[in-house]
C-alpha cells in the first residue's frame, strides 16, 4: 500500500472517528436563543428601484415643461420623432443625474452618522471631506446640464426661424388700463412721468 493511501485511510478513519463520537451532538443546545439577544431592531432594505422611478418622473416633468416652454407654440416641431426622442434621451441622463446625487446624499448622511457613532479616524474624515466635494460636482454638473439643456431647445428654436416666443397680447399703449390688466415697466414708467408732470404743472 503506498504512503498516499495509507494517509487517506489514516484520515478517513479519524473522520469516522470523529462522527460516530459525536453523533448525538445537538447544536441547537449552543445558539443563542432570540430572547436572550439585545434588541437589534428591523432590517429594512432600502428600495433604489423606488428613487430610480421618482429620479425618471422628475426628469421627465423637467424636460417636458423645457420643452413645452420653447416649443409649445410650434406643435409640428414639438411633436417631431427626433424632439420626442432627444427628450426622452434628455430626461433619461438627467435621471440618473439625480439618483446619482441622491446617492451621494444618502452615502454622506451614512459617514456622518459613523462619525457621531465614534469613529473619528483620519481615514473617516477625510472620506467625508471627500463626499462634501462629490456633493458640491453634483450640484455644479446638475445645474450645467439644465443650462445646455436650455439652450439646445431655445437655440434649436432660433435656428429653425421661430426667433420670439408667441405670447398674449397685453392690449396696446393707446388703450385705457382696467383693474387687472397686465402692465410692462416701460408704460408703467410713462404713467409715472406723465402724473409727476401733471404735479408740477398745478403746483405752478
Amino acid at each position: 500500500m503506498s504512503k498516499i493511501q495509507k494517509e487517506k485511510d489514516r484520515i478517513q478513519d479519524e473522520f469516522d472517528q470523529i462522527q460516530s463520537e459525536n453523533k448525538d451532538f445537538d447544536i441547537s443546545k449552543h445558539l443563542a436563543k432570540s430572547e436572550h439577544l439585545p434588541d437589534l431592531g428591523s432590517i429594512e432594505l432600502y428600495d433604489y428601484d423606488a428613487d430610480l422611478t421618482v429620479s425618471s418622473h422628475k426628469s421627465t416633468e423637467v424636460l417636458e415643461s423645457l420643452v413645452d416652454l420653447y416649443l409649445g407654440d410650434v406643435p409640428k416641431l414639438k411633436e417631431h420623432p427626433y424632439i420626442i426622442n432627444k427628450m426622452k434621451e434628455d430626461a433619461m441622463v438627467y435621471a440618473e443625474a439625480l439618483f446619482l446625487a441622491k446617492m451621494t446624499r444618502k452615502n454622506f448622511l451614512n459617514q456622518l452618522r459613523q462619525v457621531d457613532n465614534g469613529d473619528n479616524s483620519a481615514r473617516m474624515h477625510e472620506v467625508v471631506n471627500q463626499t462634501i466635494g462629490q456633493i458640491r460636482e453634483n450640484s455644479k454638473f446638475l445645474s450645467g446640464q439644465r443650462t445646455e439643456l436650455e439652450k439646445f431647445y431655445k437655440n434649436l428654436r432660433n435656428d429653425l426661424g421661430y426667433e420670439e416666443i408667441n405670447q398674449e397680447p397685453v392690449g396696446s399703449d393707446e388703450e385705457e388700463n382696467t383693474e387687472g390688466d397686465v402692465m410692462d415697466n416701460r408704460k408703467l414708467n410713462d404713467l409715472i412721468k406723465n402724473a409727476m408732470l401733471n404735479s408740477d404743472d398745478k403746483k405752478k
